[in-house]
């Protein structure tokens, strides 16, 4: 893809989009996971039950997270992929 393709809409750029975007997601998730477990591990010396359950929240996020996240990535590069499909190739004139 080159810079001229941004501007005209011959090609789609959001199919090479998404993997990157799913890969920032992937890293993200687990990261903020492990900053709200540990969140929930401070807060188990002042009030035990909140961080119980924001240690137990946050491994909850990770994991239905990552998931999300890929079925989201393959939702789209599904409906891109269809959209290909479906479309003609060359463009007439009606």
């Amino acid at each position: 893809m080159e810079f001229g393709d941004l501007f005209s809409f011959d090609k789609k750029i959001a199919p090479a989009i998404i993997k990157p975007l799913y890969w920032i997601g992937l890293l993200l998730i687990p990261l903020m996971g492990i900053i709200y477990f540990f969140y929930g591990f401070g807060w188990l010396f002042s009030n035990f039950g909140y961080g119980i359950w924001m240690m137990g929240s946050s491994i909850f996020f990770v994991i239905f997270g990552v998931l999300g996240l890929r079925v989201g990535a393959e939702i789209c590069l599904a409906i891109f992929e269809l959209h290909e499909k479906v479309t003609p190739t060359t463009s007439s004139p009606v």
